[in-house]
């Protein structure tokens, strides 16, 4: 493991730190207070680092521990499930999500000063402690602090099963604001340097990813955004400039008789979203499709723009406010049916908890080599259950075995 933390031979020099050195012995830290992630749509440092990314969009990845893991569960995770056809890379849903490993090194580190000898039992000087990341890190699920790192996790569902497509632990109590902008980033650029032709075409998050970055970075990236808005948002829709309409309270626009109007479509092209007559609904009949007018639904009692079938017309701009107004309506039926994607990042969460990490670490990277192991022996039952539903148990171990260079007896049958 020290190998793979330290990446490529360097000759030693005394200017220059070994990562698995750094991660030994105590660290002087002043860890920071416990507190929650407020869920803030200006959240400054997903803009900032949006920008970033996507203007460093075309630059490499540096050849280091982290590229190291990634490239080790493309090549033996992601790549034979693709092979296998039992997952799909173009023009998928993915989804993200955050959660914690607790830290086996002590919340309270060894103090370096003498004021518990004077009676002081709380002050400012920092400790000692064998972690050099943890932090304190709230669990949104457990509603509760935990001393640990926190990971992002990416996956999509498929055929049944939930495949992990990365993960990203840096250490510490990073938001999942940063935390999902970085991993988004990081597996297109890994993927398409170890050859996959992929495409996000919608991507699913929580309230955590309901920033100004995000839309700002997944429009650039031509992904469309199924995101919720944050409860401080949700009711408080601004009154657009260039339209003279007055809006619901989930930013839905509202005939001249007050009556909330009807999601019509969605123009790519322009990014504008057309919203129809309330009354005037299509319907279908002997092959046909035609619109109806409700005229006793209608609270004028009389029909705007009579001589049109769907008139008046409402035309907002999605790019004028992303977050109010995301390509995908989220009053409709496709936002709430691929919202439901969402959970296969929470049962791989409940997956990984299975193999018992908590509490097995010091120090984060330890942790993310874990992680990726595990992702990859994901990959391995799934391709193995695939595999046994049409062959027996002992021909896909042999099949297994020589994949990996050992050369087994050949079974007679290949069935089961």
């Amino acid at each position: 493991m020290i190998r793979i933390i330290d990446g490529p031979y360097q000759k030693p020099c005394q200017h220059v730190m070994k990562r698995s050195n750094f991660n030994k012995g105590s660290h002087l830290r002043n860890l920071k207070e416990k507190q929650d992630d407020p869920l803030n749509p200006y959240h400054s440092q997903s803009e900032k680092l949006a920008k970033e990314l996507l203007d460093n969009a075309d630059s490499p990845r540096t050849n280091d521990f982290l590229k190291t893991l990634e490239d080790l569960f493309i090549q033996i995770g992601l790549v034979p499930t693709i092979k296998q056809k039992i997952l799909t890379i173009d023009d998928f849903i993915a989804s993200g999500d955050g959660s914690i490993v607790q830290t086996n090194a002590s919340s309270q580190g060894k103090p370096t000063c003498s004021c518990r000898s004077q009676g002081i039992y709380k002050c400012d000087h920092p400790r000692n402690y064998t972690s050099p990341t943890a932090q304190w890190c709230y669990d949104h699920h457990h509603n509760c602090f935990v001393f640990g790192d926190r990971y992002y996790i990416m996956a999509v569902t498929e055929n049944g099963h939930d495949f992990p497509l990365h993960v990203t632990l840096p250490g510490g109590n990073e938001s999942d604001f940063t935390l999902s902008l970085n991993t988004l980033d990081r597996f297109q650029k890994a993927a398409h340097e170890n050859g996959l032709d992929i495409h996000i075409h919608y991507f699913c998050g929580d309230g955590h990813h309901d920033s100004y970055g995000h839309y700002q970075y997944l429009d650039k990236k031509n992904i469309i955004p199924v995101i919720p808005l944050t409860h401080q948002g949700e009711k408080t829709y601004p009154q657009l400039n260039d339209i003279d309409v007055p809006l619901d309270t989930d930013g839905t626009p509202l005939c001249p008789g007050g009556k909330r109007m009807r999601h019509h479509a969605y123009n790519k092209k322009r990014h504008v979203h057309v919203y129809a007559c309330p009354v005037k609904r299509l319907a279908h009949c002997n092959g046909n499709s035609f619109y109806i007018i409700h005229s006793d639904e209608c609270p004028k009692d009389e029909i705007c723009c009579p001589e049109s079938s769907m008139a008046p017309f409402i035309y907002i701009k999605s790019d004028t406010e992303p977050r109010y107004f995301p390509p995908l309506d989220r009053n409709g039926d496709k936002f709430k049916e691929i919202s439901h994607q969402r959970s296969a990042t929470e049962r791989l969460n409940s997956v990984i908890d299975s193999y018992d990490i908590d509490n097995r670490h010091r120090n984060a990277d330890y942790v993310l080599i874990r992680l990726t192991l595990i992702n990859i022996a994901i990959h391995g039952v799934i391709r193995n259950a695939e595999a046994v539903k049409n062959s027996s148990q002992d021909w896909v171990f042999d099949e297994t075995m020589e994949t990996v260079g050992v050369t087994m007896p050949r079974r007679a049958d290949k069935a089961a």
